[in-house]
């Protein structure tokens, strides 16, 4: 995690604030209040993962720092700006959760009480201090009370940018203390110019697009892992079902069970967007996730009924959490799963 805050201040330079993809009228706002110097003590940026609410928070970190703002932007060249860039600003803090064990990641009470301390400290740089804080619904309930009464109660000149991908998860008083920023899921249109900015071949932004649900951050992920390979896999492998021998499912069931529990599930998952588009198909509806392969989806609503999705995208949701959840093996789930969805085609 360390690593990823300190590539997110690098990318923090001035231009990154235009280089956010979409959200016009939020960083409108935002420049307005920066320039007017009326920024609030704390702020919520909250919207689904990957579509620039961290990116956007950092360059606003950099702003409200800035020795020399230029119309309440960051100037880059000032030695604010510099340590910024460098993740190296002293009077800047982030917060993000913890992995500890085999529990989940999430922000614990010793570092709010980290924070408490940080944000006590007179500024050494600039003429602030900034505090930002990364997913910040995974905080247990101490955590959350502790950062509640630091809100309540700023110390010195700090400010506080809060992120967060659920905000129904936070408590009612901390939203209450915050000035609220949405970001929705980012149009087509901006997902491509990310894509096309992060030197993705065009022949692949569409597909990618049309798998991300409006996160620039989610596609790019995808393309890196070679996502459109392992989506045509789990199609090759629907298209094929009802001709399956006994040896063949057995065969990729062997195949597939060899990679790991999360590969298998994003694997699962494409196939059962496959069975989701089906059902789109067999409803009338022409809005089809995976748009690319539409003839191919066709042909598919031809060789299998509308029953038969159905009770396909129960047996694959049950195959994923049977995958995720218990101790069974996944080789096993996988070729349960294909058994009995062949016998039902």
């Amino acid at each position: 995690m360390a690593e990823e805050i300190a590539a997110a201040l690098v990318t923090a330079a001035p231009d990154e604030w235009d280089a956010v993809a979409g959200h016009a009228r939020t960083k409108a706002r935002l420049q307005v209040l920066l320039r007017e110097k009326r920024m609030p003590h704390a702020v919520l940026f909250s919207g689904p993962r990957g579509v620039g609410k961290w990116k956007l928070a950092t360059a606003t970190a950099a702003a409200l720092l800035c020795m020399s703002p230029k119309d309440g932007l960051a100037c880059g060249g000032c030695e604010s700006c510099r340590h910024m860039a460098a993740g190296t600003h002293p009077d800047f803090y982030a917060v993000t959760p913890e992995k500890s064990g085999k529990a989940a990641r999430s922000i614990k009470i010793e570092q709010i009480r980290d924070l408490r301390a940080e944000a006590a400290r007179v500024p050494r740089l600039s003429a602030r201090r900034v505090i930002l804080l990364d997913d910040v619904e995974t905080m247990n309930d101490a955590a959350a009370n502790a950062l509640l009464k630091t809100l309540e109660e700023p110390a010195g000149n700090t400010s506080f940018l809060l992120v967060t991908g659920a905000r129904q998860a936070l408590l009612p008083t901390i939203l209450s203390r915050c000035m609220g920023l949405q970001f929705p899921p980012l149009g087509d249109d901006a997902m491509v110019r990310v894509l096309a900015v992060q030197g993705v071949p065009e022949d692949v932004r569409a597909p990618l697009v049309a798998l991300s649900e409006g996160s620039a951050g989610r596609a790019l992920q995808l393309f890196e892992e070679d996502a459109l390979s392992f989506r045509e896999d789990a199609l090759s492998a629907l298209e094929s079902l009802s001709r399956l021998s006994v040896e063949d499912v057995f065969a990729l069931g062997a195949r597939l069970g060899t990679m790991e529990r999360e590969r298998l599930l994003e694997w699962l998952r494409y196939f059962r967007l496959f069975i989701r588009d089906l059902l789109a198909i067999y409803g009338g509806s022409a809005a089809l996730l995976n748009s690319d392969l539409e003839a191919r989806l066709f042909a598919l609503s031809g060789q299998f009924s509308k029953a038969w999705a159905f009770v396909v995208a129960r047996e694959a949701a049950e195959a994923a959490r049977r995958i995720e959840t218990s101790n069974a093996t996944p080789r096993l789930a996988i070729e349960s799963f294909l058994f009995r969805a062949g016998k039902k085609s």
